[in-house]
């Protein structure tokens, strides 16, 4: 399953649109953060299509940087992003690994668990991308070693 791959860099906007060739029904917060918008499908309340991150030079640094800027946007490390450089995989926010509780979509993993209020629901409570490097590029590249390090 492809991923498609979209990122306005104007300051201004700086939005990363991830999604596989499917149409969004709706599109939750991720719990935790609201920059990012879980998209989802129709089949089921866990049925992730793809994802739109606001402020994404934040949210992939310290790891990547806009593609040909010298100097990251922001340079935090805040143990809401995590990568992991043997499995090219970013990450954001809470993983689980029960598997009721995560979908996927190519690449693209969503995590969940039930909603507090609504078993029938659930809330997203956060994503990881693997092959992180290939599907952000060109439009980010990958810091070695990441911003702040050592």
């Amino acid at each position: 399953m492809n991923l498609a791959v979209s990122y306005d860099p104007d300051p201004d906007v700086d939005v990363l649109n991830i999604t596989i060739a499917r149409r969004p029904w709706s599109g939750w917060s991720l719990e935790s953060n609201s920059n990012f918008i879980v998209k989802v499908g129709e089949e089921n309340a866990q049925d992730v299509v793809g994802i739109l991150i606001i402020y994404a030079s934040y949210k992939v640094a310290p790891y990547f940087r806009v593609a040909g800027e010298k100097e990251l946007r922001w340079a935090g490390r805040d143990g809401f992003v995590r990568y992991e450089p043997a499995t090219d995989t970013l990450t954001w926010g809470a993983a689980t690994d029960a598997p009721d509780m995560v979908s996927q979509a190519g690449d693209l993993i969503a995590y969940w668990r039930p909603d507090s209020e609504d078993e029938t629901f659930f809330e997203a409570i956060g994503l990881s991308l693997r092959n992180a490097t290939k599907h952000l590029s060109p439009y980010f590249e990958r810091m070695e070693p990441p911003a702040g390090a050592g």
